[in-house]
């Protein structure tokens, strides 16, 4: 069914709340697995169930089938995005961690909307607004400052540099997947993607695996980060991509770790936030809501596309991808919206 143009504006900021809620989830549920098991296990195990998990949805329906097999048809692609968007940036910021430390690897990954901004007007052609890399600015600087009150890390330069590679290629993978695939529903893509992903990961993982491999219960946490919080998660990740840009889901997911610090906060197991974790909260909302909400023109009553939004994404979402858990079995599908996009521009 064709979303109209008031259901697409509402989708938008319940699919960002949706995502910061679940990665959110993803910080609770893994910092113990991490620890136990270890990061690149967790990292594989997750991957390869969510992988599990979304090609039964995927397959569940003969035309899953056939958007899946049009996916598998473009190989070079798929090794390309899979080792950008999961199995480099996985490797890449967990790798990174015992030699920097955390607070150091999520202040580089905190970078991502800017480099976004970058990424996409010099190789992209994607033109950013004057305020949307102000926020951009703002809500990175605000993220890393909040980074940085973690604790200090060690200025490895290997480990550095494999973070920011890590973050970068996420960053050049949300416009590749944009501009690549865009035409098919995240829900056949993401199973083709996630486990070449998964097969990457391996020869890294194997050997920490056979040293100490997780027990039944941790097998049992790993399965269920990777089929009820990361499945949904990637799902809503990657509609958001489609329908505002990798810059526009980057921004919104800086507020995942202040939404964890409040949750830590309303749980009782820690204590509230002090002045500085304030400010620096205020600031990254000001900052996002630069990036992400949409101007209104003036008089005309009739809001402006955000800066993220061209033809090209407005257009290619109309394939629709389930976002939302309860839609994964199957996918509506809507035409013509690139002639509204062009219209309301």
């Amino acid at each position: 069914m064709e979303l109209s143009l008031t259901g697409r504006r509402a989708l938008v900021p319940l699919l960002a709340t949706v995502l910061v809620a679940l990665l959110a989830g993803t910080w609770l549920m893994s910092g113990a697995l991490v620890e136990a098991a270890g990061p690149l296990t967790v990292a594989t195990g997750r991957t390869a169930v969510c992988c599990v998990v979304l090609t039964a949805f995927a397959a569940a329906r003969s035309s899953g089938r056939v958007r899946m097999r049009r996916v598998v048809q473009r190989p070079w692609l798929v090794c390309l995005l899979a080792l950008l968007g999961f199995a480099g940036y996985a490797a890449g910021t967990l790798l990174a961690i015992p030699r920097v430390g955390t607070s150091l690897t999520n202040l580089v990954v905190a970078l991502m909307p800017c480099a976004g901004v970058a990424i996409g007007a010099l190789w992209f052609g994607e033109r950013a607004s004057r305020r949307s890399v102000v926020g951009a600015l703002i809500a990175t600087a605000a993220a890393g400052a909040y980074a940085a009150l973690g604790g200090r890390g060690t200025l490895d330069a290997p480990g550095l540099l494999l973070a920011l590679a890590g973050m970068l290629g996420f960053a050049v993978y949300g416009f590749l997947y944009r501009r690549a695939l865009a035409g098919l529903p995240p829900l056949a893509v993401l199973p083709v993607l996630l486990a070449a992903a998964t097969v990457m990961l391996l020869p890294l993982t194997l050997p920490g695996l056979l040293a100490h491999p997780p027990s039944p219960a941790q097998w049992a946490g790993i399965a269920l980060l990777g089929g009820a919080v990361y499945a949904p998660a990637y799902l809503v990740q990657h509609r958001l991509i489609l329908l505002k840009g990798p810059v526009f889901t980057a921004a919104v997911q800086l507020a995942v770790p202040f939404t964890v610090r409040i949750g830590d906060w309303v749980l009782g197991t820690a204590s509230a936030p002090g002045a500085t974790e304030a400010v620096l909260l205020a600031a990254a909302c000001a900052g996002i809501a630069l990036v992400t909400l949409e101007r209104r023109r003036p008089g005309s009553g009739v809001s402006a596309p955000g800066p993220s939004v061209t033809p090209d994404s407005v257009g290619s979402a109309d394939s629709c991808g389930a976002a939302l858990p309860a839609t994964l079995p199957g996918c509506s599908s809507s035409t013509g919206s690139r002639t509204r996009s062009r219209a309301r521009r």
